[in-house]
């Protein structure tokens, strides 16, 4: 059981005492000097008008805090919070404006990453999506962190046709705010599901390569905890470094990443997958030659490979998880299977489904279990041999 504190709600999972608000505090005392709005983060490179900098200079001998501002680029849209009245939040994205008058209660999350960034944050969802390898539904690692199961909404896909989403049981359950920013059908039901609460999407239709760190942020902004986020994302940092630092044995080997179909393998051709990012942590990098392959164009970030063309998943390290076991008997029957080196040399791991779902959907929950379940247990014993 997870250490309690005083003063939490029945939808949320109780946090520290201690945790303060303090760059929401200099703003608040910032805006209420000057009655001007604050430019958040202040441009770089750019002096502060007078008045501003003597204001912010006295809140800071106040507090004894600094705070540093910064803001950074990158090569695909962050959804980013805007300014706003005192306790309303509102955070743009790729389907429109998410706006709420304050911190939601009642929260529901569409996606794999969208509960495990709530759950991380202290906020159990009244409902969640459902996990398609488990009988439960919920994610291996997910499951120690809730005491109680919330309500399983079923998401699943099959390729591109999405299961139909029951609209009517999501309106019942009155959610605050809706988190989807990973539901793959979501440019289908945004309108109906808007219609029930406000809706936060990615900010690029494109969420499968949206870095993970960006759509933590962005779900935290939307929950009304951007202050707790960032330690969050630090301690992941930090435990991915340690363990690439352990495993060294990892560095300067390539992969595949493939999930077995009865009809063909379908390999990760996207070198912008955000599982490529924990990959490259551990010094791998994504094999050139499946980056290569012509994608299905299914929205899967993948391309299909028949039994003749196997020879294309090869690499040092070659991951496939399998719908089934007569699945995966016919390929790794297949004599063409067993000419790969990565069969001959030790490189090759039959993928549990949880493992790569889990690697391809890295959040503060998951990148621990990958670490532990698929790096420390699985490949660096495939690459000592």
């Amino acid at each position: 059981m997870p250490l309690r504190w005083s003063g939490c709600s029945s939808t949320r999972r109780c946090r520290p005492p201690y945790t303060t608000g303090m760059g929401s505090v200099i703003r608040n005392l910032f805006i209420s000097a000057i009655r001007l709005p604050l430019p958040y983060p202040y441009p770089e490179g750019r002096d502060m008008p007078g008045i501003q900098h003597r204001v912010m200079k006295v809140i800071a001998l106040t507090l004894g805090a600094a705070t540093v501002l910064s803001g950074c680029a990158s090569n695909v849209a962050e959804s980013k919070p805007t300014a706003a009245s005192e306790g309303a939040i509102v955070v743009e994205h790729a389907y429109g404006t998410l706006e709420l008058g304050s911190a939601p209660e009642r929260v529901i999350t569409l996606g794999l990453l969208e509960t495990d960034v709530a759950v991380n944050l202290g906020i159990t969802p009244v409902a969640i999506a459902k996990f398609f390898a488990t009988a439960d539904g919920v994610a291996p690692w997910l499951a120690p962190e809730l005491d109680d199961v919330p309500e399983i909404i079923d998401t699943t896909t099959t390729g591109a046709n999405g299961a139909e989403l029951d609209v009517e049981s999501i309106a019942a359950l009155k959610p605050d705010v809706i988190i989807a920013t990973t539901y793959s059908q979501l440019s289908q039901y945004y309108d109906q599901l808007s219609a029930i609460a406000p809706v936060l999407g990615p900010s690029d239709k494109n969420y499968l390569q949206l870095p993970w760190r960006d759509q933590t942020r962005a779900i935290a902004a939307a929950l009304g905890l951007s202050d707790e986020v960032e330690a969050r994302i630090d301690l992941v940092e930090e435990q991915l470094a340690t363990a690439a630092a352990d495993n060294a044995v990892t560095d300067g080997h390539d992969y595949t990443l493939s999930l077995g179909t009865p009809d063909q393998i379908k390999v990760m051709n996207d070198p912008a997958d955000a599982s490529v990012e924990v990959m490259n942590a551990f010094g791998m990098t994504f094999s050139t030659t499946a980056a290569a392959l012509p994608g299905l164009g299914d929205g899967s970030g993948s391309a299909g490979v028949s039994e003749e063309n196997i020879a294309a998943l090869d690499a040092d390290i070659v991951m496939i998880g399998y719908f089934g076991a007569d699945t995966r008997t016919f390929w790794e029957s297949s004599t063409l299977f067993q000419e790969l080196s990565a069969v001959k040399d030790g490189g090759y791991i039959a993928m549990d489904l949880s493992d790569s779902t889990a690697l391809r959907n890295p959040s503060p929950l998951s990148i621990p279990y990958v670490i532990q379940s698929v790096i420390v247990e699985q490949i660096v014993p495939a690459l000592q041999g």
